[in-house]
């Protein structure tokens, strides 16, 4: 290269040199490199290149998508966050598959939930109470597809949130954060069962959330001991014999700039059957003893339980919260027991010995009477009927 320059920032230049022959190159990154002969002689010193043109030097590529894995856990002061997409759970999962996943986190058989410790005591949806927070409700009727991330933290009670002042009474609560395709309208699901001997289990949800609006209503019935929410008491624990459930729930929220309304309410119903059969023997010195027994209980239980909760914000100074909650439990329980001894081994003489236990089945051609030491029945009938209100005012 003889001589060069570059342009000012209108492209314009020039280039002082002696008369000759030159090839003139014209080059930027990202343009192809244009080229243009030029002779200067004394006569004609200078010369006008005009305008140059150059083209584009581009390749045009393809698609190119970056995929990035989302962090399990994010920690923030006090806060535990979660990102449900990192955590794998079966196609119609409900929340409590997703909270057995994750770190640190663990439900035992009573429905409690511990996080690192700390038990959670409420349940929320995008800062919002679920059913009153209940958290059987939600782990057992929330589904993974709606939850794009949960967190962990220590929520402060009313009188602290407004007065600035720690009371100590904070509570661990789950609050889950809902996709973004999901808080602007309607969804829900449906899940249908049966099988064999008549078992059968079905529940629906459906779902309208709308900016700062929740609305969700809830229903199962099925006779497989699986209860879909607690009604308003604690109901996680394993039934024994065969349990018969029918539930139904509603609840909402909204907020505006001075008020926060939301409530829930939840009926349950639960027919709970069990019989037991027995047979022991008694080894003793002057001859062995022989029991049988049969016991059926019944016990058919209702449950309704109403909360409501509203917050006013009048003024910067003037907070009114009024939370008032209504219960309502009926219990209507049977049971019948019948038993027998025998100085003799039944089984010798029938093939099913407690089907000669009721009184009803035992008359002068019964083949047990000479070994029947003694019989028992008892019947036992029990109604109970609970109300309570319960009104809060701050």
């Amino acid at each position: 290269m003889v001589v060069g320059n570059v342009t000012n920032n209108n492209g314009v230049f020039s280039i002082a040199a002696r008369p000759g022959k030159y090839v003139l190159k014209i080059s930027f990154v990202g343009y192809l490199t244009q080229e243009k002969s030029l002779q200067l002689t004394a006569g004609k010193p200078s010369v006008n290149i005009g305008t140059v043109t150059l083209p584009t030097d581009a390749i045009m590529l393809g698609e190119a998508v970056i995929v990035a894995e989302a962090p399990q856990v994010t920690i923030s002061e006090d806060t535990i966050g979660y990102n449900a997409s990192a955590y794998r759970t079966p196609e119609g999962a409900m929340l409590e598959e997703l909270v057995k996943k994750l770190p640190g986190a663990e439900i035992d058989d009573d429905g409690n939930i511990k996080i690192n410790g700390k038990e959670v005591k409420k349940i929320m949806v995008d800062g919002k109470e679920f059913f009153g927070g209940d958290v059987k409700t939600g782990l057992k009727n929330l589904p993974v597809d709606m939850v794009e991330k949960l967190k962990t933290y220590d929520k402060k009670s009313d009188l602290a949130r407004i007065t600035g002042i720690d009371d100590g009474e904070e509570e661990t609560v789950l609050d889950l954060t809902v996709k973004k395709g999901m808080n602007q309208g309607w969804f829900g699901n449906v899940d249908l069962a049966a099988g064999t001997e008549d078992r059968y289990a079905g529940r629906a949800m459906i779902n309208r959330f709308y900016d700062k609006t929740q609305f969700s209503i809830i229903g199962s019935a099925n006779n497989v001991n699986d209860q879909g929410f607690s009604g308003g008491g604690p109901r996680w624990r394993r039934n024994n014999g065969l349990n018969a459930t029918k539930m139904l729930g509603a609840n909402f929220a909204t907020e505006t700039e001075k008020m926060e309304v939301g409530g829930s309410m939840r009926y349950n119903y639960r027919d709970a059957d069990v019989v037991t059969v027995g047979s022991s023997q008694r080894f003793l010195q002057s001859g062995d003893s022989y029991s049988n027994s049969n016991k059926a209980d019944r016990n058919k239980v209702t449950d309704f339980n109403a909360d409501f909760r509203m917050e006013w914000r009048p003024d910067s100074m003037t907070n009114i919260i009024f939370r008032p909650n209504v219960s309502y439990n009926k219990t209507k329980g049977t049971s019948a027991t019948e038993s027998g001894t025998f100085n003799e081994d039944p089984y010798q003489y029938v093939v099913n010995p407690n089907d000669y236990l009721n009184f009803n089945n035992i008359g002068t051609d019964d083949p047990l009477r000479d070994t029947r030491i003694n019989a028992t029945n008892e019947h036992n009938c029990q109604n109970q009927i609970v109300c309570r209100l319960m009104q809060l005012y701050s």
